[in-house]
């Protein structure tokens, strides 16, 4: 096992396409961490190039205390799995699990028992004779996952290994998978455009936009304090609120209503609050016209017209509204923005 750490990390691509952007990033051993951001964003680049499949044009990439920057995948004692598994549909399963072994050159005897051990951890008994296209999406990405366990490697990369499973299994692998790296304590580098998936597995995420890094933290720190606007309306299942206000004596007013009092210079600013902590009440700061209603199933998603600003707000199944109600909304947690960088 070991940590991972990138220094100044650029790649560009013929025809001047920057794909990562002097990126410094820094990965504790044994951490689960999640790359994510929307397509485009340089997150696979930067797991490729971690895994040796991309060279950087600079910069430096660190596997425990050895530079890797320049070594050949093989040997950075790295395993990756692909978001289509890339398992080899002419082997068995066990032939799959244990090649990785064979490029190690152990006997066969050897291999195909450590293959079988792993195969059982992960639920593979009775399957091992078969091929790739007899099983499941899930049972082909449990096979994936003993592949990359059956190396020992110093670290996972995983690019976007849910994504082609149904809601139900993506929710069952997810699981399987963090109580997986719990017990192997692996470093793990995941990368997803599911923020979903990044909050309920990772310890720290990264998000990331045209080759950037945006922001660093925890689950509960990227959620609850995104660092800047484009953080605050890529996270959360429903999009944050951000709407324009103003500052005035330390007041902070949205359509001309004073929300909280805050230790902030006047001027124009972006408020952003989460429909989950806007409260429909009888009597609040703004109030408008109930515009439509999203079943969220134990929620709904209001959407209400204040003078002119659409404002979601998250309510129990038992208080849903009908469109076209008045109702006034009561901001619990407001964030304020400035220049698109938090300021309170």
């Amino acid at each position: 096992m070991a940590g991972i750490e990138i220094s100044a990390l650029t790649k560009e691509f013929p025809g001047g396409v920057q794909a990562l952007n002097g990126l410094d990033l820094s990965i504790a051993d044994g951490e689960f961490f999640a790359l994510l951001g929307p397509s485009g964003c340089g997150k696979t680049t930067l797991l490729r190039t971690i895994a040796g499949l991309e060279t950087p044009t600079s910069g430096s990439v660190r596997i425990g205390d050895r530079d890797v920057t320049r070594l050949p995948p093989g040997a950075r004692n790295v395993a990756m799995v692909f978001q289509d598994y890339a398992l080899f549909p002419h082997m068995t399963i066990e032939d799959n699990i244990a090649y990785p072994l064979k490029i190690r050159r152990q006997a066969r005897e050897t291999r195909l028992k450590h293959a079988h051990d792993v195969g059982s951890q992960l639920g593979l008994d009775g399957l091992m004779r078969r091929r790739p296209a007899e099983l499941s999406g899930g049972q082909q990405q449990r096979v994936a996952l003993a592949r990359a366990v059956a190396c020992h490697p110093s670290a996972f990369l995983f690019d976007e290994p849910l994504s082609n499973l149904d809601a139900r299994l993506r929710l069952e692998a997810r699981t399987f998978l963090k109580r997986l790296q719990r017990q192997l304590g692996v470093t793990t580098v995941f990368v997803t455009h599911d923020q979903a998936e990044a909050l309920a597995l990772a310890d720290r995420i990264a998000v990331m936009e045209a080759g950037r890094i945006r922001q660093i933290g925890t689950p509960r720190e990227v959620f609850g304090r995104p660092a800047n606007t484009f953080v605050a309306g890529f996270i959360g299942s429903t999009p944050m609120n951000l709407l324009p206000g103003v500052v005035r004596d330390g007041a902070v007013l949205v359509a001309a209503q004073q929300l909280s009092v805050l230790d902030v210079p006047d001027g124009e600013v972006v408020v952003g609050v989460r429909p989950e902590y806007v409260a429909v009440t009888e009597n609040g700061p703004l109030a408008g016209a109930v515009a439509t209603v999203e079943n969220l199933g134990t929620s709904s998603l209001v959407t209400v017209d204040v003078d002119g600003l659409s404002i979601g707000a998250v309510v129990p199944e038992d208080r849903e509204v009908e469109p076209g109600t008045r109702v006034a909304l009561n901001p619990t947690r407001v964030l304020v923005y400035r220049d698109g960088e938090l300021v309170s």
